[in-house]
């Protein structure tokens, strides 16, 4: 076997932490392509896959190391060894929830007046919050790229 190889021997050596073996034994997401469809709704299919991987994939680590990770105490144990990329597609998927709740505001406002009765400078202030949430989602988003490409995947 090859030194660098993601062999069990390297994954049982001692004064390995948890976190390093979970890192060793990790797998990053395939290539993916989807075509069709908006940018919206690519964003949501390609970055929905890598946070669903990222928990499958601990979950499979989990099953190789024998343990079980208890949920109640450890919410956030999949960030535990997770890529660059796959934290940055979480980070612009709240983005995207963010953005989508600002949205259904024009939609269903509290005030209960439609779009047409807000007051003018409501409406200015309801547009400029927007183009501020597509501007931090489409950075995130492209945050996320930039990390899959230099992890070279």
């Amino acid at each position: 076997m090859a030194p660098d190889s993601l062999s069990p021997v390297h994954v049982e050596a001692p004064g390995l932490s948890f976190a390093q073996r979970v890192a060793i034994l990790r797998k990053p997401l395939p290539s993916h392509t989807i075509e069709g469809g908006n940018f919206r709704q690519w964003a949501v299919a390609v970055l929905h896959a890598e946070v669903k991987h990222r928990e499958a994939d601990f979950a499979r680590v989990e099953r190789e190391l024998g343990v079980s990770v208890d949920r109640w105490e450890f919410p956030n144990c999949v960030i535990v060894g997770q890529y660059l990329h796959e934290a940055r597609a979480g980070d612009a998927l709240l983005w995207l929830s963010v953005l989508q709740t600002h949205e259904s505001e024009k939609r269903r406002p509290f005030n209960f007046k439609v779009w047409a009765d807000w007051h003018p400078k409501w409406r200015r202030a309801w547009i400029d919050k927007r183009r501020y949430l597509w501007r931090g989602f489409l950075n995130a988003v492209r945050d996320y790229q930039h990390a899959r490409q230099e992890a070279g995947l």
